[in-house]
């Protein structure tokens, strides 16, 4: 039987209460069909950060430690490190911003590629784990909500990934709600993602990564 999934949602009363509630709002996706996305490009957990962290000292290490105080712009505010402490530790942690800005559009691109790969591959190896591909609409029914958030995203990004960028990730739209759980805050992202230049001059990079990738997903 073949699924029939509504991805967006026309009723906006029903989502869920949580601290994405506004973002879910001003999309008007099904509650859940963002979380992966987050958990990739907004909220990083540990592990998620950890392993790129070790994916760029494994592939750059050697060009980010090559670095000396000449390769910093002028611009660079000092903090409690150095000018240069701070890009390296930017550059470690595969903040796009200071990938372009040091070793140009490329490498930045590398990074974005890299973190797009990543998100794919955790939303492939969810929808894996529940056999997707062979799944009844019954089954699907039977599924815990966190799994078939995970269908949902899959066919949100295949149907509204140009959208979702133009109208919401290179945008900051303010209401009353706010993506953060603060009245006032924008739940747009532009500016807002844990890299935030993926959000700005990198959207497009990123966008288009995810979306060259979208048919290595299990399919139907």
């Amino acid at each position: 039987m073949k699924l029939k999934l509504k991805i967006l949602k026309e009723d906006k009363r029903t989502l869920n209460e949580n601290r994405y509630t506004g973002l879910y709002q001003q999309v008007g996706a099904h509650p859940g069909s963002l979380d992966m996305f987050i958990q990739n490009f907004i909220e990083i957990p540990i592990d998620i950060e950890m392993a790129r962290r070790d994916f760029i000292q494994s592939n750059y290490g050697s060009q980010i430690d090559a670095l000396t105080d000449a390769d910093i712009p002028p611009t660079s505010k000092r903090t409690a490190s150095t000018p240069l402490q701070k890009v390296q530790k930017g550059l470690t942690h595969g903040h796009t911003f200071w990938w372009n800005r040091i070793f140009g559009q490329q490498m930045a691109e590398n990074i974005i590629r890299y973190k797009a790969s990543s998100y794919i591959q955790d939303l492939k190896s969810r929808l894996e784990s529940f056999n997707y591909s062979t799944m009844t609409g019954e089954e699907f029914e039977m599924l815990p909500e966190e799994d078939k958030a995970a269908v949902y995203e899959k066919h949100f990004f295949e149907d509204h990934i140009d959208d979702f960028f133009d109208q919401h990730v290179k945008m900051g739209s303010m209401n009353t709600t706010g993506y953060v759980g603060n009245p006032g805050v924008g739940s747009g992202l532009y500016g807002q993602m844990s890299d935030w230049w993926m959000s700005t001059e990198g959207a497009d990079m990123l966008k288009n990564s995810i979306k060259q990738q979208l048919s290595t997903l299990p399919q139907r």
